[in-house]
């Protein structure tokens, strides 16, 4: 079907924003299941000619952090999910200097074009169990490049999030919601969790002052309010602990109580 360029560039902009709520959506199954999810991003682009090189056209992906990747593969190469608007999902693993491409290395999910995110979910979770034999290295093909992109748009637009965060789909605004949303759980639980012990840590001044500029930024970074208090918290019980000693170890327990009114 020829579009006009008017017409081509809305698609292009509705593609990629329904693409990234896709996204967003499978970054928010994989976040509650304390999966590190460092990125997203969303291709709308749907009559590239340069996607022809990989018989494709729009895609998404779902990037991990670096140390999750260096536990889950054992070297330094890249790793993560990539949806094709003709393929489907993939998890890939191009080994650090072996100089293989995405594709070559890509293990297909299967299971449809546009698959539920908690399937995706599970998909991941067999890729972490044995990432170079999850899936099938036989690429599936659902629908033709190019073809009928306002098809793909509707079957895409029924993963919206957007009522799940007050941010609209701005690059990776609604995925950053997401991401503070489940670091606030993440810490409430770790906080509140019962039978912890009192750790021995050491640490240079150095590492302490780098400890709590983190936390500053966290505070001054997220969109979450209950995360930013809680990373102020954090820091300021770090920071008196430093002072006043180990005997004031549960003197200093600030951000423990901000978790428990919040559990």
């Amino acid at each position: 079907m020829t579009y006009t360029e008017d017409r081509a560039s809305e698609l292009r902009g509705d593609l990629e924003a329904a693409i990234g709520g896709y996204m967003v959506a499978v970054a928010g199954v994989l976040l509650d299941e304390e999966v590190p999810v460092a990125s997203i991003s969303a291709y709308g682009d749907f009559d590239d000619p340069s996607q022809d090189d990989f018989a494709g056209d729009v895609e998404g992906s779902v990037e991990f952090a670096d140390a999750f990747r260096r536990r889950l593969l054992g070297d330094g190469g890249d790793a993560g999910l990539l949806w094709c608007g003709v393929s489907g999902w993939c998890f890939f693993h191009i080994p650090e200097g072996s100089g293989r491409s995405l594709l070559e290395t890509a293990r297909w999910m299967g299971g449809g074009l546009t698959p539920e995110p908690r399937r995706v979910a599970a998909f991941l979770s067999e890729a972490r169990l044995d990432a170079r034999n999850a899936g099938s290295g036989e690429r599936p093909f659902y629908r033709a490049p190019r073809s009928e992109p306002d098809a793909l748009l509707m079957r895409l637009r029924a993963f919206d999030t957007s009522e799940e965060c007050t941010e609209p789909w701005s690059g990776n605004s609604r995925f950053a919601c997401l991401r503070s949303s489940a670091s606030q759980r993440h810490a409430v639980e770790a906080l509140t969790a019962p039978g912890q012990e009192i750790v021995d840590v050491a640490l240079h001044t150095g590492e302490l002052r780098a400890l709590t500029e983190l936390l500053e930024y966290v505070e001054g970074d997220t969109p979450h309010a209950d995360l930013r208090e809680l990373a102020r918290c954090l820091a300021r019980d770090l920071a008196l602990r430093a002072r006043d000693g180990v005997e004031s170890v549960d003197e200093h327990r600030e951000a423990f109580g901000y978790a428990v009114e919040r559990r």
